[in-house]
Formats: C-alpha cells, structure tokens, sequence
C-alpha cells in the first residue's frame, strides 16, 4: 500500500560501486604505466611537448601585447617556438596521433586563441607586421662610416631573395618544404629594409600562411604557382618602388652604388634610366657665392660607378620590352661613362645663365655646348665669359672726356643704336648679354671660326623670345683674325665697341688679335674694347705683347681690375663625378679706350719717354740663357768643372748646372714684371725672371731663390710668391744677372750628385744656410751667372 520514495540522487554513469573482490586485487604501491613501449611512450613526450608549446606561445602572445618583452626578445623566442612546433610534427607518428591543431585541442581540452593564430600564420608578429625598430634604410654612408652604410647590404639581401625566391618557382620547386624558407627569407629581410607597407605586401604574408597549413611533403597545384608567382613579382616591383621613395627622401645624403638597381635583378629600363639621371654629372657653376648655387641633387659615391656603368653596357638588356629603349639606356649610358672622361669628353649639353640687368631683374640665357671636337675650344662656355657677363650692365658709362685730333671722328649723339661686335664668341654668352640689356638700343654682331658659328647661330635662335621681349637684334657670322678684310671696312661698317673673352692662347694672337681691332674699331670718342683675359702663367709674353700692340694701335687704358672666378672643369668623381676641385683663375679686366695721337711738346715728350721705356722693356724681354763663370779668375778644381757650364732645370724643381750624364731642361730666360698678388702689391719686387719649364708642350715659370734654404728653383706664381721671385736685372754691362742688386752666386755639389745653384743673400759665403743643412763639408766655388742672347731685339 505505500509507493516506493523516489531516490534523494539521480544514477550517473560515473557512479561507482566499490567491487571488494578487485579491490583485493590491487596493489597501490604499483607504478602506473601510460605507455607499453618506448616507441608508445616517445608519442607521448612528443605530445605533451607540442602542449607545452602551445601554453608556452600563447603565454609569449600575452607577454608580448602588454609590453612585458622587447620585440627582439619576443622574435628571438616565438621563431623558435614555431621552428620546434614544426620540428616536432616532422614525425610521421607524431603527426599522424596531432591530425590537426583543432583536434589536438579538442582532445587535450586547450583553449590558446593567441597561440592558435600564431601558428596558423607560421611568423612572428613582428615579422608578419614590420616592427618599427627595424632598420630602415638610409641612403649614404652609415654611422659608422663604412662604404656604402648598412641599407646597401639590407637592400642587396633582400633583393637576392625575392630572386631567389622566384628562381625556385620558375625550376619547379612547388613544395611546401622547399618554399617555405625561402618566402620567410623574403618577408624578414624585406621588413630589415622598411617597415612601410608596400603595395602587395600583403600578398606575401598570405602565401606564407597559406603554405604554412600544407604538410610538408604537399605541393602546389600548377594554377596555384602561377599565381605565386605573379604575387610575388607584383610585391617585388612593389619594394622596389619604396626603395626608390626611400633614395629621393633625403637627396643630401649620397647614394651608394648598390643601392641603385642591379642589373642581375632585371630592373624596368624606366628605372635604370631613373638611375643614370641621378648619375649625371652637372657642371659647375661659375660663380663664387655660394647663394647662387644650385640646390644639389642627389648625388652618388664615386665608388664602383664606373664598374655599374660598364655592366650596363656590356649587357643585352633582353628583358626590356623594345630595341628603342634598349639603345636609350644604352645611349644614357654612355653619356654618363663620357661625363668622368674629362671635359674633352662630355656630351653635348644645355646650360642656363642669368645676367644682371641694370634695372635689377636677372635675365635667363639657355645655351648649347656641343662636345669638344678636335681644338674647337669654342664650343664651351669659359669663365671669362661668364664673369665679363655680369660686368656688362655697369661697363660702358660715359667715359672721360678725350682730347681730338683730326684721327678721331666726333662723338656720335645719344640716340644712335649702338653697334657692337664680339670677337671669338664662342657659345655667344658675353655678346647675348649685351644684346639682352641693350635691347633695341644696340644690335650686335657675334663672330668665330666657321666650324663654331652654326653652334653660335643656335644659340641665338634659342634665346630669341628672351631677345624679342627686349627688342634687341643680334647677328652672327665668320671672322677669321689670320686674314685681313676685303675690302678693307668703311667708317658705317666699324663698330662702337668690341668685346673679346679670352682671346690668348698662342704667340700669335696678340698681333692677330690687334690687327682685328685696328680694321673694325671704330674711331669715334665714345669707341671702346672691352677684354676680359686670365692671367695665367704662361702667356704673361702674350699678354704684354697685347698691351703694347694696343698702345701703339692709339689706344690707352681708362679702367682695368681684378676679380676672381672658377672654372667648371672638374673630373669624373667630381664626385663629382664622384665628383675634384676646379682651379681657381684670377681674371684681369681691361677696358681699353680709343684715344687720338695729340700733337705738342708736352705730349711729345710724355710719348718719347714711353717709347724709350718700350724699347727698353724689349731689350729686357729679349730671350737669353744663363753660363757661369768664375769670379776674379780664380782657378781651383771646383773653378775648373763649374766654369762655362750652363743652368739647367730638374725634375726636384732645382736650378743645376748643365750635366750630360743628367736628364734636364735648359732654361730659356727673360726678364718681365713679376705680378704681384693683392697682399703683395705693397712689395713692388719689379721684374721677375720667366724662364721655359718645357718645350712640349710649352711652359713657362719663373725662377726664384728660397728664403729659407737659399736654393735657386722654379715654379709658378704660387710657389714663387711668398719666396726671393725678384728683382733681378742686369748689371751696368747688361750681361751679367743680378738679384737685390747682388752678383753673389754659389755652385755647391749636392750629396747625390750635381752642381746646384744658391744665392749669396747674406753675405757670408752660404755658410749659414749651409751649416744648417749639414752641407757646409760640401765642395762650392763662387760663380758669376752670364747673360747669352739667343734673340736679337730689335732697334
């Protein structure tokens, strides 16, 4: 009658009754064991170490996202987690007991999201994401200071691999043990380079998660390692395009050669000609104040340049789309191989002048330079132009009131053009200058040789807006100064002024150049010429000439300066082109006037003295070498091997004595005004004694003493002026030389052999200087230096 209770609990199948008989049966004291084999208990540890993995990473992912560890330590540890997880399911038992992340933790009762991406992905997250402490790479040396920095090896790395990388695809390789590496290779030294995100970066990081779930053994379908490949080439182009970002980012730093593209990584020929721009050698600009330079481009280490540019060459650039950009890289090439060949060498090019104006606007002149053929000097624009150019706008003033004679015509009025005539124009900068400030106020006439007037025509016809907008008018033509006019030019057909730069470059310019401007100078008051001529060693015989010549033309000077410039040739490295300094030329101005003969007896004896100053200056620059003869007769053995001998020149830049048995140069001398600098003008040493250096090709220098040491040598005007370069002349005979007055010479014998020559300035037989030198033990004998003509001038 009474229900049975429900029970207090529900039955589980996890209830246990106690069974005393097996109970009874067992041992606790017994080990249990998990495995009944090695092999079986090696599964096990291989398990449990993947677990342990898999805690570990997710651990390092936390650790990592709180900051807790640098990314250098969290890199380090997570590549080697992912290798020992990988190298763990290497084992075909192990894999095969793992199947599949998911499995293993559903089976094992894991939940790791972090780590479970991580492994998905196969990478670090610093190597997947870029990390922001990598080193980017900078163009230029390192801090460190070595070629080249770090960025062109990190760039040189990172391009051999993405090479690499699709070398394997194109031999076939398509599995995932054999990519794999090579693509992680790819992505962590692409991220060494920058850490910006190039356009198909991404893709790289797809494959490699995308081949890191294969099995190791697994390959890609034919379909799918065509579209690695295509991902691949699409993220290199990429990289490369941030590299080339990277390179224009900061132009003050020079590029090293690596870091422009290589020719074995087939680069586009948009980059290489990209490349040979930034390669180009610019010239330099003429002017001395840095304001008005340029901003500098991007500039390249001259090393290993010459090498990238010959591998160009010599390269068939197969892989360019068509044979015309082919021959244009070609083409660019050799431009660039002819810029670090001298200036000889470069190709033709454009450059840009500005002028000053009078009214204060700069005026813009684009001239071409063709290459240099043959002797054709004119096909280059030269310093003295450029400097005679920013001169014009303040030049030709009113001049000082002249006194006429009946050989000079009246002024002309105020509103007659100006006709103006430029002698050796060359490239046409002074004459177009002049026609730019003038403007329908004078027409002027540019002239050259016939094989430079076409350039010259040229450059006229591509500043013809500039012209038009200051309504000038300019010409060109022939004017060969070794043949005289026919016929001869009319008063109308002489011009108001010439203008010459640079016109002396062989003995016999002067009278060429004089005779020119006697048949086309006009002979009115207001007639000018204008020369602007560097005053370089070597031609003070033509340029004293010069000035004669116009004197005796009726010429005089009214206004004459100095001032400084640089010359634009420099060498390849110039670096350049890298790049040399270029020589610095100290540029005489003369502005010379006409002015008439005047008759009177004031006059006349002013023009006598000048001639008898003429005619003595000739006698002087008479040419003449130097024989020694022993003074008062005396006759010792030194006496006897010095007497006669003449004075020669010697590598070391020593003044000797005439030796066979010794290469050497005889010194042909004259005597010429020493050319003082600015800070030595004060001195007024009076003439120097100009002596031939070489005979091929000709050089001049002059012969000095050393203040120190006493020595007689030679050198240019840096090297003599500081020293003993003057004055020397002759004495009452005129034959023999003098110095400070003085005939006190000495041959001493060097320790290596010769008889050299020094300058008695103490008065104490050398015996100072030469104690001083550990030379007072050396054989000497007194001599006398003797003038012997080798040029009669003339009455």
């Amino acid at each position: 009658m009474y229900t049975q209770r429900p029970l207090a609990y529900a039955p589980t199948p996890y209830s246990y009754t106690p069974n005393p008989a097996r109970s009874a049966s067992i041992n606790l004291d017994e080990e249990v064991k998990l495995a009944s084999s090695s092999a079986q208990r090696d599964l096990y540890e291989s398990l449990a170490e993947i677990y342990s993995i898999i805690i570990t990473l997710d651990g390092l992912e936390k650790a990592y996202i709180k900051d807790v560890v640098t990314e250098a330590e969290y890199t380090e540890t997570c590549t080697r987690l992912l290798k020992q997880y990988k190298s763990s399911l290497g084992d075909d038992t192990v894999a095969r007991e793992f199947d599949d992340l998911e499995t293993f933790k559903r089976t094992w009762g894991l939940e790791c999201p972090r780590a479970t991406e991580r492994l998905r992905i196969g990478l670090p997250a610093t190597v997947e994401q870029a990390t922001h402490s990598a080193p980017t790479a900078t163009i230029g040396p390192s801090a460190s200071g070595t070629v080249g920095g770090t960025s062109g090896s990190l760039i040189l790395t990172a391009t051999e691999n993405f090479i690499t990388f699709l070398d394997a695809l194109k031999l076939n390789m398509v599995s995932k043990d054999a990519l794999h590496p090579l693509l992680s290779e790819v992505i962590q030294s692409v991220n060494k380079v920058t850490d910006g995100d190039f356009e198909n970066r991404g893709k790289i990081i797809q494959w490699l998660i995308t081949l890191n779930q294969m099995r190791a053994t697994e390959e890609l379908s034919e379909e799918q390692a065509r579209e690695l490949a295509f991902d691949i080439e699409q993220a290199y182009q990429g990289f490369k395009s941030t590299l080339t970002a990277m390179i224009s980012a900061d132009p003050s730093e020079p590029l090293h050669v690596l870091d422009l593209p290589q020719i074995y990584t087939k680069p586009s020929g948009t980059e290489l000609l990209r490349a040979l721009d930034v390669l180009a050698i610019k010239p330099r600009s003429f002017t001395t104040r840095a304001a008005e330079e340029p901003e500098k481009a991007q500039t390249v280490l001259p090393a290993g340049v010459t090498r990238y540019l010959t591998s160009i060459i010599s390269s068939p650039l197969s892989w360019l789309e068509t044979d015309e950009l082919r021959e244009a890289v070609w083409d660019a090439t050799g431009a660039r191989l002819s810029e670090r060949s001298g200036r000889t060498a470069m190709p033709s090019m454009s450059r840009v002048f500005t002028v000053p104006s009078p009214w204060g606007e700069e005026l813009t002149l684009t001239l071409h330079e063709p290459s240099l053929t043959a002797d054709n000097l004119g096909m280059k624009t030269w310093v003295s132009s450029y400097l005679l150019s920013q001169r014009l706008h303040s030049l030709l003033e009113p001049a000082p009131q002249l006194v006429p004679t009946s050989s000079t015509t009246p002024k002309t009025s105020g509103d007659r053009t100006l006709r103006v005539l430029e002698l050796g124009a060359g490239t046409g900068l002074v004459g177009l200058s002049l026609a730019a400030i003038r403007g329908h106020s004078a027409t002027v006439h540019l002239t050259d040789l016939p094989v430079i007037v076409p350039n010259l025509a040229h450059n006229v016809a591509l500043n013809v807006e500039m012209l038009a907008k200051t309504d000038a008018t300019v010409t060109t033509g022939v004017l060969d100064w070794s043949v005289d006019p026919d016929p001869y030019p009319t008063a109308d057909d002489q011009y108001d002024v010439i203008l010459v730069a640079d016109p002396l470059y062989s003995p016999s310019h002067p009278q060429w150049l004089v005779n020119t401007i006697g048949h086309w100078l006009s002979r009115g008051l207001d007639a000018r010429v204008v020369v602007e001529m560097p005053l370089r060693d070597a031609y003070v015989p033509q340029r004293r000439e010069f000035r004669e010549r116009m004197g005796e033309l009726g010429l005089a000077v009214v206004e004459e300066g100095e001032e400084v410039g640089y010359d634009d040739w420099e060498t390849a490295d110039g670096g350049a082109l890298a790049t040399k300094p270029t020589d610095i030329m100290v540029i005489g101005l003369l502005t010379l006037a006409a002015i008439p003969t005047v008759t009177g007896c004031a006059m006349g004896v002013s023009e006598q003295r000048k001639a008898n100053e003429r005619k003595n200056d000739a006698r002087r620059m008479a040419k003449f070498h130097i024989n020694v003869e022993c003074r008062d007769g005396a006759q010792t053995e030194e006496d006897d091997e010095v007497q006669g001998r003449r004075l020669v020149l010697r590598a070391d830049h020593k003044v000797y004595l005439s030796d066979p048995t010794v290469p050497s140069h005889t010194a042909t001398t004259f005597y010429i005004e020493y050319p003082e600098l600015e800070e030595t003008k004060h001195l007024k040493r009076g003439l120097g004694l100009v002596t031939s250096i070489s005979d091929n090709p000709p050089m001049l220098g002059w012969i000095y003493v050393n203040k120190d040491t006493h020595e007689l040598k030679f050198g240019n005007r840096t090297d003599s002026v500081m020293q003993i370069p003057a004055p020397w002349d002759w004495a009452d005979d005129e034959r023999t030389v003098t110095l400070e007055g003085k005939k006190g010479f000495f041959a001493v014998e060097e320790d290596g052999g010769g008889w050299a020559l020094y300058f008695d300035r103490d008065g104490d037989e050398l015996e100072r200087v030469l104690e001083e030198q550990g030379k007072l033990e050396n054989r000497f004998a007194p001599v006398v230096f003797r003038r012997r003509l080798i040029e009669v001038p003339a009455a």
